[in-house]
């Protein structure tokens, strides 16, 4: 018995030119490794958001047009592999969230009787596990006393500042609530669109050209590649710096804080110096290995398949020029929201 999908897609030679599970393959590959480059440009905050819902979307799309749901591991295997080869200074976290998104695929599309639902699954996990990833790393390297902290810093403030006292409210854990809803909502919304794309596809069939005219098109501006910053020189880095300095000096200034306070502040910032030292200087190296040994064992057996992707990577590029020459006539917001959405489908479509 075929399913809503089956009729829609059957498994015409057009359908495997179009949408082989290969070159969707290398679009999740591309937006793994270029994406992240493509998104700092345009200066979009909240990057690991986007590329998550991407993956949703690449894996809903593999399950749609492959015979075997295992595609799906074949794949993330694949990505996995173009990402050390491509991106070889990714943190390991990457290449987990990369195995852990095609695992949650290969599960939840093991039947496509239920494509819809299993692609809003996905979209809801996957974009769950992405905001959760972030406030474990950070409460692994802190420790609860961040998320203490931060509550005292904001009650103190806003006691300073407005006179408002809110006792029973703790803004550390708030933060991450609206943090982690953040993510959800967005899986909500991308797993809806991940159910919705054999309806998109066919109207988007008859308007995305099969293929792009080699003329020269205006290019992403790019930003110049600046040195890799120490954490604390990051966005998060200097959150938790304000954060930390901010409550060592109330500590002194404000006689109803507790003279601990400023102490245990210091010592999560040790621990977090001496956690990130031991990461990088002892764990890191020896994953890396492991890393690297595994890719030389499996690129000899994917080699034909990872030599296909990366040709595709220049034809790839030049799709998403033209699509942001496209979109010049918008501004602002305007613009990458149309630039994202019609890179997607032209990337898709196009030859």
């Amino acid at each position: 018995m075929q399913t809503n999908q089956d009729k829609m897609f059957s498994y015409d030679e057009d359908a495997e030119n179009r949408f082989s599970v290969l070159k969707i393959t290398a679009l999740w590959a591309f937006s793994e490794a270029a994406f992240g480059g493509i998104l700092h440009a345009l200066t979009i905050p909240l990057r690991g958001l986007f590329i998550s819902s991407a993956a949703v979307l690449f894996i809903s799309l593999i399950a749609l047009f492959s015979k075997d749901s295992k595609e799906i591991l074949k794949a993330t295997l694949i990505v996995v592999l173009i990402k050390a080869v491509v991106s070889p200074h990714s943190p390991l976290t990457a290449y987990l969230a990369v195995s852990l998104q095609g695992v949650l695929g290969f599960l939840l599309f093991s039947t496509k009787y239920f494509y819809k639902l299993s692609a809003l699954l996905l979209g809801l996990l996957v974009l769950f596990f992405s905001g959760l990833q972030k406030i474990i790393v950070l409460t692994i390297l802190f420790g609860t006393t961040l998320w203490e902290s931060l509550d005292i810093f904001i009650k103190q403030l806003s006691f300073e500042l407005f006179n408002i006292t809110h006792p029973d409210i703790n803004y550390g854990y708030l933060l991450i609530a609206a943090y982690v809803l953040l993510h959800l909502i967005a899986g909500l919304f991308i797993g809806i669109y991940a159910g919705r794309l054999p309806q998109k596809i066919n109207f988007y069939k008859s308007i995305v050209p099969s293929s792009i005219e080699s003329e020269s098109v205006e290019e992403i501006p790019r930003k110049e590649k600046s040195k890799k910053k120490n954490w604390f020189l990051r966005p998060t880095g200097i959150f938790v710096i304000v954060v930390s300095g901010g409550v060592i000096i109330l500590s002194y200034l404000t006689p109803g804080l507790e003279e601990n306070i400023a102490i245990s502040v210091v010592i999560m910032l040790v621990r977090s110096v001496v956690i990130t030292f031991v990461w990088y200087t002892l764990l890191v190296p020896i994953s890396k290995k492991f890393l690297q040994k595994f890719v030389a064992k499996s690129k000899s057996k994917y080699s034909a398949d990872l030599d296909k992707i990366i040709l595709m990577f220049p034809k790839f590029k030049k799709i998403v020029n033209y699509c942001w020459k496209n979109s010049e006539d918008k501004k602002g917001i305007k613009r990458i929201r149309y630039f994202l959405s019609t890179s997607f489908y032209y990337l898709l479509l196009s030859d």
